[in-house]
């Protein structure tokens, strides 16, 4: 999950050095005192007012130091006229090449503040930090950081957010105290976690420093959703990476004497993106619920009958891996929904102390559920039809879903003529198409519908699709119908293909025929691991929807678990294993596939 970056609250005499300032410095109360007692860079501590009276008061030496403190009050009060007029008083008077690159600092942090991003990125680019005092560069490190990460989430071009964790993994290198490192090391963590296992991927493969190939690795190992998998990765890391900070995290530390000199790590007037305040989901509070480590599950699942093997053993064998990956004292009670009247599971379980039900999952049952008239939370695994519990939540694992993913994604790719390629006698594949064709039609676009019938014929049936008015095509077809079709599409049209044309072999004959195309699918598919290798061991022939089963029955518990801080912060993610998940619309859980090019070792 993404963390919220905490904030050190370091008092004045925190910012002292020890070696030439005495207790008196901090008793004093005095403006100009205080003002003198602090870097300029520092924390801010005192009103606008009162830095105002410090600059008017300030001994010649202090002058220029006193100004950078008050325009930057102004700034973080919104005084953005008095600060314009103070910037320029700086510039004109900076004698030094220190105070020229301190005025300039201060003309980022205001550029940054009117939200002109990439004019402060510029404006930092002219700073030389490296010949400034320890505590101007840690001051720029984190503007630069925050700039950068601003522009990530604007633009959400990876090389921002990669230069945003360059700077905070740059700041250790001018911090001694232990839990200042610590703290910095978790930014530089969660920076990188923002970004997807690909791009996390391309850069470790071009990293050239040891630095930033371990917390590469780091963030790839913590983005798993399994904690087994995340302990058996950390166990190797310090012995690949024996003297990376990220140790400092992995074991406990000795008692070492602290250096002696302090620098801050958080000044509260610089801005963050990760630092601001979270703004919390639209839903309805009635839709939260508590549930914690400990607590009884209620599981609803077809056990027996002809479904069984189907959905009703992936979600069983997903919860259960879900719990013993997390170590959870949870108990887990299971329903047969074969065997057992839902009314009569409802019944129980609104009186035994249950405090959350996963399933049911097919959608007569789903129903059943939702008429019974139940009170415990619960995750159902199938789209919701009709009235349903405002504290009730599913994952679609439908094909409407699939073609909404499908479309969102060619749409963000910018591509203007896309076509849609479905096989006509196939319902999952009609419904999937639809949906694309209807979620391209919000943002004002149309989809060419082209079909075929079989793959053995598929390639000449889609000679009349209109490829050359088309600069992508968005493919729901099996794996083998994919490669046949891909055959028939020109080279200089994208190809998307969505969990239905893949079955989480990777590298196989079959990945490699569809070379090029772009997949979305689930990332535990996507990257080989124990769990994979586990599941697939135990259903060596489970099809992309028994996959998607297993990975929504496994993120249930986690989400669960996590739907409070989900709701917190609307940017906020959990990553599971069926992708980035977060809080929809009416009770969906959205989950967001990982996309690669197919054809490349991973």
């Amino acid at each position: 999950m993404k963390a919220k970056l905490s904030k050190l609250n370091l008092c004045l005499c925190g910012l002292m050095t020890v070696a030439t300032l005495t207790l008196s410095a901090c008793t004093s109360d005095t403006q100009t005192q205080k003002m003198a007692a602090v870097n300029a860079f520092g924390p801010l501590t005192l009103t606008t007012e009162e830095y105002q009276q410090a600059y008017e008061g300030a001994a010649e030496e202090q002058t220029y130091k006193a100004l950078v403190l008050l325009t930057r009050s102004q700034i973080v009060n919104g005084d953005l006229k008095g600060a314009a007029q103070n910037l320029a008083v700086l510039d004109s008077s900076a004698q030094t090449a220190v105070q020229k690159d301190e005025a300039t600092l201060v003309r980022a942090m205001y550029l940054a503040k009117q939200g002109k991003n990439q004019k402060a990125l510029e404006t930092l680019g002219k700073v030389n930090y490296k010949a400034l005092p320890r505590q101007d560069i840690s001051y720029f490190l984190i503007l630069n950081s925050n700039v950068n990460a601003k522009i990530y989430n604007q633009t959400h071009d990876a090389k921002y957010q990669v230069n945003a964790y360059k700077s905070k993994a740059t700041l250790l290198n001018v911090i001694d105290k232990k839990d200042d490192r610590k703290t910095v090391i978790n930014q530089c963590n969660e920076l990188l976690k923002k970004l997807d296992e690909k791009t996390l991927g391309q850069y470790l493969a071009a990293a050239q420093s040891d630095l930033d190939k371990g917390f590469l690795e780091y963030a790839i190992i913590t983005k798993s959703s399994s904690e087994a998998l995340q302990d058996a990765a950390l166990k190797d890391f310090s012995v690949k990476h024996p003297t990376h900070p990220i140790n400092e995290l992995l074991a406990p530390q000795e008692q070492v004497q602290e250096q002696v000199n302090e620098t801050v790590i958080d000044n509260g007037d610089v801005e963050s993106e990760q630092e601001g305040e979270a703004v919390p989901v639209a839903v309805p509070s009635q839709a939260l619920f508590d549930f914690n480590d400990g607590d009884t599950i209620a599981v609803m699942l077809p056990l027996s009958g002809r479904f069984a093997k189907l959905v009703g053993e992936p979600a069983k064998l997903g919860i259960l891996a879900s719990l013993k990956d997390k170590k959870s004292t949870s108990k887990v009670v299971f329903y047969d929904t074969n065997k057992t009247n839902i009314s009569d599971v409802v019944a129980k379980v609104q009186n035994d102390g249950t405090k959350l039900v996963i399933g049911p999952i097919l959608k007569p049952e789903v129903t059943a559920l939702n008429s019974s008239g139940l009170k415990v939370p619960s995750i159902v695994l199938n789209y919701v039809e009709g009235n349903k519990p405002v504290n009730q939540w599913y994952f679609d694992l439908g094909p409407n879903y699939e073609g909404a993913i499908a479309a969102s994604k060619i749409f963000a790719d910018g591509y203007k003529a896309p076509i849609v390629i479905a096989k006509s006698n196939d319902t999952s594949s009609q419904r999937a198409a639809q949906s694309f064709r209807a979620t391209l039609q919000k943002g004002k676009k149309n989809a060419v519908l082209c079909q075929f019938t079989d793959a053995a014929t598929a390639k000449s049936e889609l000679n009349a699709c209109p490829f050359d008015k088309a600069d992508a095509a968005y493919v729901n077809a099996s794996v083998v119908e994919a490669v046949n079709v891909k055959a028939a599409i020109p080279s200089n049209v994208a190809v998307y293909l969505t969990d239905k044309s893949y079955m989480g072999i990777n590298n196989s004959a079959q990945e490699f025929a569809l070379s090029g195309a772009m997949l979305g699918d689930m990332p535990w598919l996507l990257t080989d691991s124990a769990l994979k290798a586990s599941f697939m061991q135990s259903l060596p022939k489970a099809n992309n929807q028994v996959q998607r089963v297993f990975a929504a029955a496994y993120d249930s518990v986690n989400f669960a678990l996590n739907i409070k801080k989900l709701a917190a912060n609307k940017d906020d993610v959990l990553h599971g294993l069926s992708g980035d998940i977060s809080l929809g619309e009416n009770g969906l859980i959205e989950s967001t596939p990982m996309w690669v090019k197919l054809g490349k070792l991973r």
